[in-house]
């Protein structure tokens, strides 16, 4: 399905792409001053001097589109399956109207005749951040991201770096810092940071490296001739993990333990730290210019709705209970007897009974009050009457 993002590359401010390959591969690029949308699955473009490219379509139906979304100058990448070409109807209509127009605003007395519209069904989606690099936001927003992290999950001492587009792999740019010690005085004090964010962009995933002192100590013991990482004494821990927008790293947030928050790293799980990447990643990819303070509240918010939805996917009520489980003990929070749910679930009383027992068991809950205030505390309740629905 198109996501809603894309759709103002549909209006024909910025010219698109199509690239067909034909049996044998030969690829061919053409260039479309407009790509129309259909439906939620399928776009179209107009064939008035298609060539080779109706002939690469003939022989495989995949194809490439890009467009751009004009209000961020994103590029979008669809990956497209060639359906039928029109020669009338509504579609083909529409696009010779849309045409019309165009030529008849620009003076072209006889415009090239719209042999078809081609129609596509639209297979996949993906914005190319690599191509919006350009667009990256300016090294304060990271800075701000770096606060928030700092303040919602005690990540103290961290930086930002930046994948370098098309370089090899741990070419990486550092884009902000927050207390790290020598940093702006001495050249090295980001090195070990830089190998951890090397390291995430090489396995793009959470990244823990425990006890590192007593390691790094023993390698120099047996191989004496190994580089010094760092001039200053080595925390004893590192975390690193990136930020990942539509399925693309473009940025590794790398953190070190403090001392102070020395058990910070451990309460976060890499499950939680990889659903936070995407959802930092979405909002940095598209993100305007903003005041300090917006950034901070911005960044705080997704921090904390990643925090609530982590608390909700990790909670028993979802990770134990079977579904009728759940459905009983949303109709205990709401009141309702024994026999009472028993008649609404079609089931005998002992049944119910039994479910009781081991939902008391599994929340370590002992009494149907404690179990209606477990559920109305989380804010479980409705949920569950949205999911039984």
């Amino acid at each position: 399905m198109l996501p809603s993002q894309i759709m103002s590359s549909f209006n024909g401010v910025y010219p698109s792409v199509l690239v067909t390959g034909s049996s044998e591969g030969i690829a061919n690029v053409t260039n479309l001053s407009r790509v129309w949308h259909v439906d939620a699955e399928h776009v179209a473009v107009a064939d008035q001097l298609f060539h080779k490219t109706g002939a690469n379509l003939a022989e495989n139906p995949h194809a490439l589109i890009k467009t751009v979304t004009p209000h961020d100058l994103q590029v979008w990448e669809l990956g497209v399956k060639y359906v039928r070409s029109e020669q009338e109807g509504p579609l083909f209509d529409k696009l010779r109207e849309d045409l019309n127009a165009i030529h008849w605003m620009a003076a072209v007395a006889n415009p090239v005749p719209l042999r078809s519209a081609i129609l596509f069904q639209v297979l996949s989606v993906r914005q190319c951040v690599e191509e919006s690099r350009p667009l990256t936001p300016p090294s304060e927003t990271y800075g701000d991201l770096l606060k928030v992290l700092g303040q919602q999950l005690q990540l103290n001492r961290s930086s930002y770096w930046l994948p370098m587009q098309g370089s090899l792999e741990g070419d990486l740019q550092l884009l902000a810092s927050r207390g790290v010690p020598g940093a702006g005085t001495n050249e090295r004090a980001f090195e070990p940071m830089r190998r951890l964010a090397a390291l995430v962009w090489e396995n793009k995933r959470v990244v823990r490296l425990r006890n590192i002192r007593s390691q790094i100590k023993y390698i120099h013991t047996i191989r004496p001739e190994a580089e010094q990482v760092s001039s200053f004494p080595l925390p004893n821990s590192f975390l690193g993990f990136p930020i990942i927008a539509f399925g693309t790293v473009i940025g590794i947030v790398c953190c070190e333990e403090t001392g102070v928050t020395a058990q910070a790293f451990d309460r976060l799980d890499d499950r939680f730290l990889m659903h936070l990447a995407d959802e930092l990643g979405e909002t940095l990819a598209p993100l305007p210019p903003a005041a300090d303070d917006d950034r901070e509240l911005l960044f705080s918010q997704v921090v904390e709705r990643m925090k609530m939805k982590w608390d909700k996917m990790t909670d028993p009520f979802h990770t134990v209970l079977s579904a009728r489980e759940r459905q009983v003990s949303a109709y205990v929070a709401k009141g309702h007897t024994n026999a009472e749910i028993a008649d609404i679930l079609f089931v005998s009383k002992r049944t119910v009974t039994t479910h009781l027992e081991r939902i008391f068991q599994k929340l370590q809950v002992t009494s149907r009050a404690a179990l209606t205030r477990y559920v109305m505390e989380k804010g479980l309740l409705a949920e569950d009457e949205d999911a039984g629905r």
